[in-house]
């Protein structure tokens, strides 16, 4: 599948053409933005694949990793952290869990539920990550100088 799109021009000439209510409310600069975020997630997305992680897993991993020490909290407070529904969590924690990223320790608090912890394995991977991550970004930022 080719994931070439037409260029920001064309979309606005295609608006002009035969949309003009939407060529007259639509911002080039905003669709720049947006196509701009589309490439950095993309790309985001195919780095992470190279350390065997998905987006998602990332975001929970790096929300752990940004806990004190032992890099513990509650789901409820990863969903909080990362905008993400309590279902969308679970999943990823099974992933993370089958992997060894993380742990499920008891709850001291309350004896009715589990926290979720960061292992040695996953502070190793989510650091990994960053790194790949922190050099992807900064070649895409000095593409724009």
């Amino acid at each position: 599948m080719d994931d070439r799109r037409i260029s920001i021009d064309e979309l606005r000439q295609q608006q002009q053409d035969n949309w003009p209510e939407m060529h007259a409310a639509s911002k080039p600069a905003l669709l720049r933005f947006l196509r701009l975020s589309d490439y950095v997630l993309r790309e985001g997305a195919r780095t992470l694949q190279q350390v065997n992680l998905l987006s998602a897993e990332f975001d929970v991993l790096a929300a752990l990793r940004r806990q004190p020490p032992p890099h513990t909290i509650s789901p409820t407070e990863l969903c909080r952290a990362l905008l993400i529904s309590s279902g969308g969590l679970t999943k990823v924690l099974y992933r993370l869990q089958d992997q060894q990223l993380i742990s499920r320790p008891n709850n001291p608090s309350d004896g009715r539920s589990l926290l979720v912890a960061l292992t040695e394995t996953g502070k190793q991977r989510v650091e990994a990550a960053t790194v790949e991550l922190m050099g992807l970004h900064h070649r895409q930022i000095n593409m724009l100088d």
